[in-house]
């Protein structure tokens, strides 16, 4: 009788659920198998390693003893150019791009 060969199952996580998750993974609050799906994905992906990258420095900065405060409206803006980022690059996925 030949080797029997099991096929792999390639497993991926697209950028906007790592974006949702980012901050959890980087409180070590995901569990193994989704931690090691997005440690794949940041190995790959430059961009959503450049957010990790970013998330991390705020957590830092944030963390910082000598934190600072934002206007509401810098906030609002970041929050809703975020929003609008994640839109449309949703709808790009969508329409196949």
């Amino acid at each position: 009788m030949g080797e029997r060969r099991v096929a792999k199952t390639i497993i991926e996580i697209e950028c906007a659920e790592v974006w949702r998750q980012i901050s959890s993974y980087l409180d070590d609050e995901v569990d193994p198998g989704l931690r090691a799906t997005m440690a794949a994905h940041f190995k790959d992906c430059a961009h959503c390693s450049a957010v990790l990258d970013g998330t991390r420095n705020v957590v830092k900065l944030v963390g910082d003893e000598r934190a600072f405060e934002i206007s509401s409206g810098v906030s609002e803006r970041f929050y809703q150019k975020l929003k609008d980022h994640l839109a449309a690059r949703e709808q790009k996925r969508d329409l196949g791009f």
